[in-house]
């Protein structure tokens, strides 16, 4: 009976991926704002700072760039996430 337990729940995992919707892209700001968020309780406030001032030349820099290069992946690709990071 445990045989067939673990090959009965083996064979559902992936019963209905192709069902469910894409994840949809996150804005720039909310992932640089969850970031920060991430960041701050290990920097002391110095670093913070800085690394604030980063993040936004990043947000008004490449992260633009970036970001619209991944909507555009995004389109064309059901699982954009898996896919960048297999080919990076």
């Amino acid at each position: 009976m445990e045989n067939q337990l673990a090959k009965s729940t083996e064979e559902q995992t992936f019963q209905y991926q192709d069902s469910l919707p894409s994840l949809p892209v996150p804005s720039l700001e909310d992932s640089l704002k969850k970031y920060l968020e991430a960041v701050k309780p290990f920097a002391n406030k110095e670093e913070y700072k800085k690394t604030k001032e980063i993040v936004q030349k990043f947000q008004d820099g490449i992260g633009r760039k970036l970001h619209q290069k991944l909507l555009e992946r995004a389109k064309g690709k059901r699982n954009w996430v898996f896919v960048i990071v297999l080919e990076n």
